[in-house]
């Protein structure tokens, strides 16, 4: 069982250890044939405020630091990426030439990342990209990202923690509330169960790990304590405490 914070949330490290932090924790390996012109810390603050500042400029830099820091050789932190850029293309299709084709450099990560980003962005001739991104080493990956849903709003959620990581990807290079919204309700569903003694439930890490992001990220993005703020009104119980603690508020008459 993971440790507990004081929130009754399990203990993660800094912004909930499911994006940015997660990314720039990670012990840098030598670059080779990429040349990164920023630090890592830096690209994650742009991937992590893309939403309030759109420059599809900075794309190609953020695939490229992550690459050469061998993050993308993991699946989930992959879908991660994958995720944040298809979302930041689906708004702005003037970034594909940013993006699409890749560089030589790039490694074979980076193109399972870039693979992904074109099925999740809805591209027209994803049949095409795909053909040109993959090779036969990597079947039978191009099946399973055809069968997989697009877009990102049809994944459960609840189905695993790296689809939580891949809702807030979205939503920090959309700024869209549906996803945003879709994290709340399972940190509200993580309130019920928590509430009627269920933390053996299937769903119950992935709705904590919901609440626990939250808590670490409403106070970095106004954007996701007013919709927290906006959960909070007409709610009581569980639910207002949970909402409440995210926000560190008091329960009302607290002392």
């Amino acid at each position: 069982m993971a440790a507990m914070n004081r929130t009754g949330f399990p203990l993660l490290p800094p912004l909930a250890a499911l994006l940015l932090a997660a990314l720039c924790l990670l012990s840098p390996r030598p670059v080779t044939a990429l040349a990164v012109s920023k630090s890592l810390p830096l690209y994650a603050r742009d991937m992590e405020f893309y939403y309030q500042d759109k420059r599809p400029e900075v794309l190609p830099g953020i695939l490229r630091a992550f690459d050469a820091q061998g993050v993308l050789a993991q699946g989930e932190k992959r879908l991660m990426v994958a995720a944040f850029l298809a979302e930041a293309l689906r708004r702005d299709p003037s970034a594909r030439p940013r993006l699409l084709p890749p560089p030589d450099s790039l490694s074979r990560d980076g193109r399972l990342t870039l693979a992904w980003m074109v099925h999740l962005a809805g591209l027209p001739d994803e049949d095409s990209l795909l053909a040109g991104l993959l090779t036969p080493e990597d079947a039978p990956l191009p099946t399973q990202i055809r069968n997989s849903p697009t877009p990102l709003l049809r994944w459960d959620i609840y189905a695993e923690k790296s689809v939580l990581q891949m809702y807030w990807a979205a939503f920090l290079a959309s700024g869209d509330t549906d996803y945003l919204d879709s994290i709340i309700n399972a940190a509200l569903r993580y309130a019920r169960l928590n509430a009627r003694g269920r933390q053996q439930d299937a769903v119950f890490p992935v709705c904590a790990a919901a609440a626990a992001s939250l808590y670490e990220l409403a106070p970095r993005h106004a954007a996701v304590r007013a919709r927290v703020e906006q959960a909070l009104e007409g709610r009581s119980g569980p639910e207002a405490d949970t909402l409440r603690i995210i926000l560190r508020r008091e329960r009302p008459g607290a002392s």
